[in-house]
């Protein structure tokens, strides 16, 4: 399977099945990582994520438990993931493969250590990779993200 990544416009028609599904109760169980259960749904793009936000994935192809960030994160182990990740069960650290940055204006890093440490990977507003670590060609990359930061590397 080739890893693409996509801008929004190009993922609608691959992704409009899986948003109905979605909605639908089929398909992707979604988590959120920061964000109560009580909070009205915000606007999301073709893949769910909400506006503002960048989102990732358990599961490569935008699939698993989706988790969604809008500020800063030193730590992705302080992210509760519900999910049962094997590398920190309860937490989102070294549990992303696929990812999407629905944000309202700048490139977001994923880093692979806390507090933005190790190596890092960015991602423009509007992009979203459908397996992280082989589009990046760097396959240790996946499962490996545990901090993100907006508009700067650091």
């Amino acid at each position: 399977m080739q890893t693409q990544l996509r801008s929004r416009a190009a993922t609608y028609g691959a992704t409009l099945v899986l948003a109905l599904g979605a909605a639908s109760g089929i398909g992707t169980t979604t988590a959120q990582a920061v964000e109560s259960a009580h909070e009205a749904p915000a606007a999301t793009d073709v893949l769910g994520c909400p506006s503002g936000d960048a989102c990732f994935w358990t599961d490569s192809g935008w699939n698993g438990t989706m988790g969604h960030v809008s500020g800063n994160n030193p730590n992705f182990r302080d992210l509760h993931n519900s999910s049962g990740c094997f590398h920190f069960p309860g937490t989102w650290d070294d549990c992303v493969e696929s990812n999407d940055n629905n944000g309202n204006s700048c490139t977001v890093y994923f880093w692979t250590g806390a507090s933005y440490t190790g190596r890092f990977h960015s991602l423009a507003v509007g992009d979203a990779v459908d397996d992280f670590g082989l589009f990046y060609s760097d396959p240790t990359f996946n499962d490996s993200i545990s901090s993100n930061h907006w508009c700067t590397s650091k």
